[in-house]
């Protein structure tokens, strides 16, 4: 391969906003692993079932797990527990891809 090319691909990778992009990736991550890991403990009925029937236990263990690392480094720190609550922007990301992955129709998103 060219030098160039690998030089020209990774100035437009730097100059890249990768804020929102890197928050999506690890809040799909975080959430298929709640669906997979409820799928798994359901004995009777399927995961569409439990979602429905307990959206708030299952959108509040995805926000736990979602911001898993902040939450206990804060408390390691001594700093407010609830801090990475306070960022709007998060939760709300966090929720649409949370909603995404638990009620895309034909599991699209999952």
């Amino acid at each position: 391969m060219n030098p160039q090319a690998y030089l020209d691909v990774a100035t437009v990778v730097t100059k890249l906003k990768m804020y929102p992009y890197f928050d999506i990736a690890h809040y799909i991550l975080m959430c298929i692993a709640v669906r997979d890991d409820v799928h798994n403990i359901s004995f009777s009925g399927t995961l569409q079932s439990f979602s429905r029937k307990h959206p708030l236990s299952c959108w509040l263990s995805s926000m736990l797990i979602c911001f898993a690392g902040s939450l206990i480094a804060n408390f390691l720190l001594g700093e407010p527990v609830l801090t990475p609550f306070k960022d709007y922007q998060n939760i709300v990301t966090a929720t649409a891809v949370w909603y995404l992955v638990n009620y895309s129709p034909f599991d699209l998103v999952y």
